[in-house]
């Protein structure tokens, strides 16, 4: 019974590591591909291929996300909460992902959007949108009332929210407004820089969770002698 104790901890700890090693390994090969597109040199992956990374770069942050708040105490109550927004949210976002990669739902009636595919599409606008705010919560938490690696994934988390908030909201408007006949230009580079920048931030984040998650984990045996 101890010993199945003990090794709950790192069981938590290695599957929060071996999501993240493949997070990132995906990742950056779903940065080379989206790069390579931009500039006009498509890369030709096998179907297979684009299906798990598809698959691994949706499931690999719910699962971060779960053992980052089975790891935190019992008495953070705010984190618990904001990380299980989080994980509902990205769960709810991948079941309508399939939906609409898979055409599990009709995308057009009569040459028409049909009202479902509408409403659906902004509930997962809405979920989105509900998963970056539980983020920034947590990120402002941690920054504010904790050091170390959880200080760090604070900053991690309020610069996640800083890249989605100037990438998808403030430049693309602001290339629409001031490019003019350079605007496909610019959008090329807009987009590069904001894949570039995002993969980078949500790097870094789970990298963090990661090392917090193994702190957390450190410390909880302390917590409970003392």
């Amino acid at each position: 019974m101890t010993r199945t104790k003990k090794s709950i901890p790192i069981i938590i700890y290695h599957t929060a590591q071996y999501a993240m090693y493949a997070y990132c390994i995906f990742a950056f090969l779903s940065l080379a591909i989206s790069v390579c597109g931009e500039l006009g040199m498509p890369i030709s992956m096998g179907r297979m291929v684009l299906t798990v990374e598809h698959l691994l770069l949706r499931l690999t942050p719910i699962v971060l996300w779960e053992m980052f708040s089975l790891a935190l105490p019992a008495d953070t109550r705010l984190l618990r909460y904001c990380s299980k927004v989080v994980t509902i949210c990205y769960m709810l976002t991948f079941v309508l992902g399939l939906c609409f990669r898979y055409d599990l739902v009709t995308m057009t009636e009569d040459g028409q959007t049909p009202q479902m595919v509408t409403l659906l599409t902004r509930i997962q606008g809405t979920i989105g949108l509900l998963s970056v705010i539980a983020s920034l919560m947590a990120g402002c938490h941690l920054f504010s009332k904790y050091k170390g690696n959880m200080h760090k994934l604070g900053i991690a988390l309020v610069m996640v929210f800083i890249v989605w908030l100037v990438g998808s909201n403030i430049i693309p408007s602001a290339v629409f407004y001031l490019a003019g006949n350079t605007q496909q230009t610019a959008i090329t580079c807009v987009n590069i820089i904001i894949e570039v920048s995002s993969t980078a931030v949500y790097i870094y984040a789970y990298y963090m969770m990661c090392r917090a998650i193994n702190d957390a984990m450190q410390d909880a045996p302390r917590d409970k002698t003392m």
